[in-house]
C-alpha cells in the first residue's frame, strides 16, 4: 500500500503542476530557446552545458505535433517526480524508516526546487532527477553489493552530462574509493570497472567536443563571475536550505535524536555531499555573479534524505500532524502560484506574451510575400525567440566560431540552403530601418543580399509600449 500511495502521489503531483503550468505560464523561458537549439544541433556539447540538455529536447523535435510548452513542462515535472522517488528511496535506505522517508520527501514541498523554481532551467531539473539516484546507487554499491556500480556509472555519467557541477560529487566519490579501506576493495570487483567504462563512454564524447570548441562552456562559466567578496553567499544558503531547519524542528519535536550516522557508508555519503557543497559555497564567497542560487538549488534535493539518515533514535511521537502540515504546504504553494499567475503579480502572468502574436504576424508576412514557410532567421536577439514560437520552427543562421562562441548557432548549414529558402533578419528593438544595416548578420554569408526591409512594431507584453523593429528579407530562390 505504501508504494502504491507513493506512486499515486508522484503521478498526481507531476500531472497537477504540468496542467497548471501549461494553462497559466504565458511563455517559455529563454532556457527553452537554448535547449531547442542545442537539440537541433545534436552535438556532443553546447556553449554552456554538456550534451544531455539538448538531447532531452530531441523527442520534441522528432514529434512536432506535441506543443513545445506541453513537452517542456511535462518533461520537467516527470523528471522531478522521478527525482522525488529517488529521494524517498534514499531516505528509506539511510533511515530504515518509511515514516521518515515520507517526511524527507514531503519536506521538499517547502522549497521551490520541485515546482516553480525549476521551470526556468534547462539543466537543473535533470540534476533534480539524477542526483538522488546517483547517491542511492553509490550507497548501495558500497554497502550492499558491488553489482550496483554499473547503475551508479549510468546515473553519474548522465548527471555529469547534464551539468558539470556533478563532477564535484564524482571527484570525492573517487577519493573515497582510494581513502576508505572498506570501499577500496571495489578495485578488485569487475562491476566497478564496468561502471568506469560506462561513465567514460558517456563523458568522453563531450571532452572531445570541448577540445574542438575551445572549451567554450568553461569559458562561459568563467565569464559570469569576477573576484570580489560576496557575503550574499550566506543569504543564498539560507534561502535554499531553510526547509532543513523545519525538518530538524519536526524531528526534534517528535522525540528523534540526531547525530553522526553509525554506519561508515552513510558517513562517507554525507562527506561526499558536504565537501562539494562547502567548496562551491567557499568559492562563491570570493566571487560575485553567476547566479549562486541556481548552483545551490540542486544540492537541496537530497538534503532531507541525508538529514533523516542522521537520525540515531526514531521519533517516539506521531508524525501525523507534521505530514499533514507538509501536504498543506504543497497545496498552499500550488494555489499561491496559480494566484500569482492569474493576478499577474509583477507581470508574471503576461511576461513576454507578445512574442506569440508577433511570431504569427511575422510568418504571415513571409508567406504572403514568398509563398513558402519561414525556414531561417538571423540578426538580433528577437530572432532566437522565433525559433521557439514560429509554427514553421525556423533555425538561426549563425555559424559556430571559436572566437565569438555564440550561444545559439547552427551546426548544419551552408550558403546553398540559405539561398534556396531565404532568411528573415531582425534588427535591434527601438531602431528604425535607417539605423540597421544587417551587415553583422550577413557577415558569414556574403553571397546573400537583402530583398526588402520593413518596419514593424513589437510589444513584449500589454504593460509595455510598442517598440519599432526593422525586419529585412532575403528572397528565397524560385519565389516570385
Amino acid at each position: 500500500m505504501t508504494y502504491r500511495l507513493l506512486i499515486l502521489w508522484l503521478l498526481g503531483y507531476a500531472a497537477a503542476w504540468t496542467l497548471l503550468s501549461v494553462q497559466l505560464d504565458p511563455t517559455l523561458p529563454y532556457d527553452a530557446v537554448e535547449a531547442l537549439n542545442w537539440g537541433l544541433n545534436a552535438e556532443w556539447g553546447s556553449p554552456k552545458n554538456p550534451w544531455l540538455v539538448g538531447a532531452a529536447m530531441r523527442p520534441a523535435i522528432w514529434l512536432p505535433g506535441i506543443p513545445l510548452n506541453v513537452y517542456w513542462y511535462a518533461g520537467h515535472f516527470a523528471a522531478i517526480a522521478i527525482g522525488m522517488l529517488g529521494v524517498w528511496l534514499l531516505a528509506r535506505r539511510l533511515s530504515g524508516s518509511r515514516r521518515l522517508a515520507w517526511l524527507a520527501m514531503l519536506t521538499l514541498n517547502l522549497s521551490g526546487i520541485i515546482n516553480f523554481d525549476i521551470i526556468p532551467y534547462n539543466d537543473n531539473y535533470l540534476l533534480v532527477m539524477l542526483w538522488p539516484w546517483m547517491l542511492l546507487f553509490f550507497h548501495l554499491a558500497i554497502s550492499r553489493s558491488a553489482n550496483w556500480w554499473p547503475a551508479f556509472g549510468v546515473a553519474a555519467g548522465l548527471a555529469m552530462m547534464a551539468k558539470y557541477s556533478t563532477f564535484a560529487f564524482v571527484y570525492f566519490i573517487v577519493l573515497s574509493t582510494l581513502m576508505v579501506p572498506q570501499i577500496r576493495r571495489c578495485y578488485r570487483q569487475p562491476p566497478f570497472y564496468l561502471a568506469v567504462a560506462i561513465w567514460l563512454a558517456l563523458v568522453l564524447p563531450n571532452v572531445l567536443w570541448l577540445w574542438h570548441h575551445d572549451f567554450s562552456a568553461f569559458r562561459w562559466v568563467g565569464s559570469q563571475t569576477r573576484m570580489q567578496l560576496n557575503v550574499g553567499v550566506l543569504r543564498s544558503l539560507l534561502l535554499v536550505f531553510y526547509p532543513l531547519l523545519v525538518l530538524w524542528w519536526i524531528l526534534r519535536r517528535a522525540g528523534a535524536e540526531l547525530g553522526c550516522p553509525d554506519t561508515r557508508s552513510t558517513r562517507v555519503l554525507l562527506w561526499v555531499y558536504l565537501l562539494p557543497l562547502g567548496i562551491i559555497a567557499f568559492w562563491f564567497f570570493f566571487r560575485v555573479g553567476g547566479r549562486l542560487t541556481e548552483w545551490l538549488q540542486p544540492f537541496f534535493i537530497v538534503a532531507p534524505a541525508l538529514l533523516v539518515g542522521c537520525v540515531r533514535q526514531l521519533p517516539t511521537r506521531s508524525l501525523r500532524a507534521a505530514t499533514i502540515g507538509l501536504l498543506c504546504a504543497a497545496l498552499a504553494v500550488y494555489l499561491g502560484y496559480a494566484a500569482v499567475m492569474l493576478g499577474n503579480v509583477r507581470n508574471a502572468g503576461q511576461k513576454m506574451v507578445g512574442i506569440k502574436a508577433f511570431s504569427a504576424t511575422m510568418e504571415q508576412h513571409w508567406r504572403q510575400r514568398y509563398g513558402t514557410d519561414l525556414r531561417y532567421v538571423g540578426g538580433a536577439y528577437l530572432s532566437q525567440w522565433m525559433t521557439l514560437y514560429a509554427d514553421s520552427r525556423p533555425q538561426v543562421i549563425t555559424r559556430w566560431s571559436n572566437d565569438l562562441r555564440p550561444n545559439i548557432y547552427n551546426a548544419h548549414l551552408d550558403a546553398a540552403q540559405l539561398a534556396r529558402h531565404g532568411v528573415a533578419l531582425f534588427g535591434r528593438l527601438g531602431e528604425t530601418c535607417a539605423q540597421n544595416d544587417f551587415d553583422g548578420a550577413l557577415a558569414q554569408w556574403p553571397s546573400l543580399h537583402i530583398d526588402r526591409r520593413q518596419e514593424m512594431s513589437f510589444r513584449a507584453d500589454p504593460q509595455e509600449e510598442a517598440q519599432t523593429l526593422c525586419v529585412a528579407f532575403v528572397r528565397p530562390n524560385g519565389s516570385q
